[in-house]
């Protein structure tokens, strides 16, 4: 069994239940990580001055497998978890001698209103 296989495996025993959406696209339910991010000092993804600093906490880090190509997806492109949408913010291939192990991006929650 090669890494990437592996890797996915993992993710199967560890993480979500999520798809993607592009436009009227959906994909078929697989499983990735979803991290909150905390240290916004690292990087900086849109943060907010507060009084008592800057605080970044909708951001993600998201870990997928190797079968669902995020970089192939529009900049319209989301990911929902939970009945949650996440907007992309970056993304990249993890790669190793050539061959996709995983994708990893920063997502975004996006805050949509109820019509209740």
């Amino acid at each position: 069994m090669n890494k990437a296989y592996k890797i996915k495996k993992g993710l199967e025993l560890t993480g979500r239940e999520v798809f993607l959406a592009d436009g009227e696209w959906r994909s078929q339910p697989f499983y990735a990580v979803l991290e909150p991010k905390w240290r916004s000092y690292k990087t900086d993804f849109e943060s907010a001055r507060t009084e008592i600093g800057s605080v970044s906490a909708d951001y993600y880090i998201y870990t997928g497998p190797f079968n669902h190509n995020i970089l192939l997806l529009s900049e319209n492109a989301c990911l929902y978890k939970d009945g949650v949408k996440y907007i992309f913010k970056k993304r990249e291939a993890v790669k190793f001698k050539n061959e996709t192990l995983y994708y990893t991006a920063v997502l975004r929650r996006v805050w949509e209103e109820s019509n209740d």
